[in-house]
C-alpha cells in the first residue's frame, strides 16, 4: 500500500515537474500568451508537439491581416504558412491541429481559414525548404 502510494506521488512530481519546465525546452516567442498557456494545458503532448504547435501557432496568428500585407509579405507568409502546417502535420493529428485553430481564431476560424485560402498564393514547397522547430 505505502509502495503505491510512493508511486503514485513521485509519478504526480514527475508529471508536475515537466509541465514547470516545458516553457524552457519550447520556443513561445511570438506566440499569444492565452495559446501558449492553452499548449503547455495538454500535458500530454510530447515537447517536439508542443514545438510544432508553437511554430504552427506564429505562422497561423498572421494570416488575419493577410489580405493587408503586399505581394511580396503575402507569398513569404504563404510560405511559412505552409512549412509550419508541413512541420504539424508530421507530428499532430488533424484534430489537434483544428484544435489549435480554433484557439488562435475563436469563433472566426472558418471565415478566416476560407479568406486565407481564397487569397493565398500556392505554393509547392522542395523538401530542403521545409526547417521544423
Amino acid at each position: 500500500m505505502q509502495q503505491k502510494i510512493f508511486i503514485l506521488l513521485l509519478s504526480m512530481c514527475l508529471f508536475t515537474g515537466c509541465q514547470i519546465i516545458s516553457p524552457i525546452f519550447v520556443d513561445y516567442n511570438g506566440v499569444r500568451r492565452d495559446v501558449t498557456q492553452w499548449i503547455n494545458h495538454h500535458s500530454f503532448l510530447s515537447m517536439q508537439q508542443k514545438r510544432s504547435m508553437a511554430q504552427l501557432s506564429r505562422a497561423q496568428q498572421k494570416i488575419v491581416r493577410f489580405a493587408d500585407l503586399n505581394t511580396e509579405q503575402q507569398l513569404e507568409l504563404a510560405r511559412e504558412n505552409q512549412i509550419a502546417l508541413s512541420c504539424a502535420s508530421q507530428r499532430l493529428s488533424q484534430k489537434q491541429i483544428q484544435q489549435l485553430q480554433q484557439q488562435i481564431f475563436g469563433e472566426k476560424t472558418a471565415k478566416v481559414l476560407l479568406s486565407y485560402a481564397q487569397l493565398a498564393p500556392k505554393i509547392k514547397l522542395d523538401a530542403t525548404q521545409i526547417q521544423c522547430d
